[in-house]
């Protein structure tokens, strides 16, 4: 549902087919919110089994918990971080390596010519760097 087509869609074709009846696979297939139609399937088939009406209510609970989850799960999904955000963050992290060097400046007056800044400076700005485009593709959780 959340993942693009071309990712996963005939796997999921697959085994949903493989594990419901080929009538409501393809119901939920065509769905326009397939979480929500499973979700239907799901409470028909719990009113339709055979056990005491507490139990009954008891489960149909559960399902109302999930799908409150799955709906804060899609909340999530679709609110972007705003891109001042992310603008920021990167602007900030190039300032703070940019000045980096006169705070080392000092701890590194041992070294000759202070030599070993250059490559502290380049492997502190590709992690520091790294974990911010992380950040960035970790935006979308799921």
């Amino acid at each position: 549902h959340l993942s693009p087509e071309w990712e996963d869609e005939e796997g999921f074709k697959k085994e949903m087919l493989e594990k419901l009846p080929q009538d409501q696979a393809e119901a939920v297939f065509a769905a326009a919110h397939r979480p929500n139609r499973a979700l239907q399937d799901l409470s028909s088939a719990i009113e339709n089994m055979p056990m005491h009406f507490i139990r009954k209510n008891e489960i149909h609970a559960a399902a109302t918990i999930f799908e409150d989850n799955l709906g804060s799960s899609e909340r999530l999904l679709t609110s972007p971080i705003p891109l001042f955000y992310s603008r920021h963050t990167a602007r900030f992290l190039s300032l703070w390596l940019l000045l980096l060097p006169f705070g080392l400046w000092g701890p590194f007056a041992s070294t000759w010519n202070h030599a070993a800044l250059i490559p502290t400076m380049f492997f502190l700005s590709i992690f520091l760097f790294g974990i911010e485009e992380l950040a960035t593709q970790l935006e979308e959780p799921f």
